[in-house]
């Protein structure tokens, strides 16, 4: 039974495989001289350059395999850290639950670093001058002169912008692999005086 079933299985490849390959001359046939040939041709090339750049690849990494597990190991770990970059919106929700938790500590027991801490983010929010920018592998959150909405002079020259040189004074917090390292260490021993 298995072998009748071998059988019909070669022909069935063996007629599409020619049924396929008919198809092919006849669309080669109707495009030729047309756009469309450039672009059949174009793709064509560019799927050979990449197997070719596979077959490479993997003939390299059979001659260096500690090399080519190196290489894989840090695309990864890169790809991996990426897809762990915290956006705003994960700041906002780890500002909002550093204020919870302070908010059910005594004044006079929390820890005042904190509480600056978050009073300074509260505020930077109300006056919107909180900005986010993403750097693939990390996010800075930076504190802005001016908000958006404000258009005076002084904010929509260029000169008077947040200057390369102070920009580590603006930076409020730093995202990498899914957390907020300033705030999480300024909110370490939130309920404890010093």
């Amino acid at each position: 039974m298995s072998n009748i079933r071998k059988i019909k299985f070669s022909t069935f490849t063996a007629r599409t495989s020619t049924q396929f390959k008919n198809i092919v001359e006849k669309t080669e046939y109707k495009i030729k001289g047309t756009f469309l040939e450039k672009w059949v041709k174009y793709w064509k090339l560019l799927c050979k350059d990449y197997k070719d750049v596979a077959l490479s690849l993997q003939e390299e990494a059979r001659e260096k395999p500690i090399k080519a597990a190196l290489t894989v190991t840090g695309l990864s770990s890169l790809a991996f850290i990426a897809t762990q970059n915290p956006n705003q919106q994960s700041f906002r929700a780890k500002y909002v639950q550093c204020a919870n938790d302070l908010s059910v500590v005594s004044v006079s027991v929390a820890n005042p670093e904190s509480m600056r801490h978050v009073k300074y983010i509260e505020q930077c929010y109300n006056a919107n001058l909180i900005r986010y920018n993403s750097f693939g592998l990390f996010s800075l959150i930076w504190v802005d002169n001016y908000s958006k909405e404000c258009d005076t002079y002084e904010s929509n020259c260029s000169h008077l912008k947040v200057q390369y040189r102070k920009f580590a004074d603006s930076v409020l917090d730093v995202g990498f692999m899914n957390i907020w390292w300033v705030i999480s260490r300024r909110m370490l021993d939130y309920d404890i005086n010093y």
